[in-house]
Order: C-alpha cells, then structure tokens, then sequence
C-alpha cells in the first residue's frame, strides 16, 4: 500500500514495517483502520529509528473500532519506549483499543526504569488484558503534562499501574477482577483524577508509593467491589473532592500511612480512614 504523504496506514498488524516506513518519511500518523488487528508481542525502539524525533502519533477510528489484538501466551504485548533515555514531547495515541491475554504487560510507555520521558502527551486509549496470571494491562512510567482517558480492564494484576505519572489529568475508568484496578507508585505526584469509575473489581484504588503525594481526586464512584475500594499506604497527603459509594463494596477504605481528605460522599467519609 503506498503511503499517504505523513500518514502511514498500519498493515497486517506489523508495527515495525509501520515504524520503519514512517521513519523514511521523517514522522507524521500511523493509522490504524477499523477492525480487529492480529499483531505480535512487539516493542518499538524509538532509538532505532533516527529520523523519527517526536513527530509521531498512533491514530483510530475509535477505542472500539480499532483495536489491536497481541494474543495469547508470555510476556507483554505491546511497548513503546527509547533505550537510549531520550525525552519525547508531544507523543499521541488515541482512538485505539489493545487486547490480548498476556501475562506480562499488555500495554507499556516509555522504559521501566522510567529513563526516557514522555511530556505534554495526548493519551485516549482502552486496555483488555484477559489473563489470570498478567502483570498489567496498562503501565505508564515516566509521563509528564500530560492529559489520559483510558478504560482498563483486566483479570488479574493491575489495570492502570502509574510509576511515574506527574501533574497531569486522568479520567475514565479501572477494573481488575482478581487484581488491583488502579496503582500510584514511585514519583506519581501533583496528577488530578478528574473522575474515575472503578467497578467490578477486587481491589480498587492504591496509594502506595513514598513520593506519591498531593493527588487529587474529583469525583471518585465505586459499585461491586469484593476487596478493598480504597488503599493508603504511603506517608503522603491525598484529596478526594467527592466519592460516591454504589453497591456490592466489601470494605471501603483501609488507610496504613499517611492521610486522605474526603469532601462530599454519599457515605462516610472516615470509612476511607479505617485501619
């Protein structure tokens, strides 16, 4: 298929011919059309592609129209990250849905040793991780200024896992059924959580790492939690503007470090306190 001047359109599921293609082009989209995409487990080295610099974006029709399948079996699914530690700026990927049984990660941004950085970024994207053994379905460690709607599901691990997630937005929602739905750890600090559904899960939300302070939450719903809705276990500071309390929660909150302000609930508000 001959490429569209800046737009390359992603064929039979190879994400390194769509990378190498649009490095001969020196940046633009890599498209991806309607349907289900069969791919392999690939990781995208942005320090194999020179040409490339911060001028590329992954672009779809929509979370459920174009979605990318990485199968099933070990390790991860899909990864973008630089060895080389670079700081990319401006990085988009929306309208795209990654799914797959994997038991690693399924989808990953940036290195995790958080040494390449990914700053004032567009992020709209679902994540579906069926296996029972998976680490994660959506990692993200070292983002900066950056704005993410996401919908992450998955049956074990974690479904959205912030390594290094800095004063940016995040809205959507979180569900791991045996798993944790939500992680905040190493430097995720000074990130508004504009609203966030975390449903039909065992645990929901974890505030785990040290440098993980000054969080706020502006609308929090959890419904048909078999675990824990909320876990502060990190000497840091977090605010919660409103929660609403739906049903089927088994406990609601379980503090063991630090402290958690809530403002309006339909509930109580010392339940996010407990010990």
């Amino acid at each position: 298929m001959e490429d569209i001047p800046g737009v390359v359109t992603l064929s039979d599921g190879d994400w390194t011919d769509a990378f190498r293609r649009l490095d001969a082009q020196r940046g633009g989209i890599v498209w991806v059309p309607p349907g289900v995409h069969d791919c392999e487990p690939t990781t995208v080295d942005l320090a194999d592609y020179e040409s490339l610099g911060d001028n590329f974006a992954i672009r779809g029709a929509g979370l459920g129209a174009s979605v990318l399948d990485f199968g099933t079996g070990v390790g991860d699914g899909f990864s973008i990250l630089d060895s080389n530690g670079g700081d990319m700026f401006y990085t988009e990927i929306t309208g795209v849905g990654f799914q797959g049984a994997r038991d690693g990660v399924l989808f990953r941004l940036g290195n995790d040793e958080c040494t390449d950085a990914y700053n004032s970024c567009r992020l709209s994207f679902a994540t579906n991780n069926g296996s029972p053994d998976g680490t994660a379905a959506c990692r993200l460690n070292h983002v900066l200024n950056s704005r993410h709607f996401g919908v992450h599901n998955c049956d074990g691990g974690t479904a959205l896992e912030l390594r290094q997630f800095q004063f940016g937005g995040i809205t959507g929602s979180v569900s791991s059924r045996e798993g944790l739905s939500m992680d905040f750890r190493g430097y995720s600090m000074a990130n508004v959580v504009e609203w966030l559904n975390v449903e039909a899960c065992a645990d929901g939300v974890r505030i785990v790492g040290e440098n993980s302070g000054i969080n706020r939450f502006g609308m929090l719903y959890g419904a048909n939690v078999h675990g824990t809705l909320w876990r502060h276990e990190a000497p840091v500071e977090t605010r919660i503007d409103a929660a609403f309390l739906g049903s089927n929660i088994e406990r609601v909150g379980r503090s063991t470090a630090g402290s958690v302000s809530v403002g309006l609930t339909n509930g109580s508000a010392s339940a996010f306190k407990r010990e």
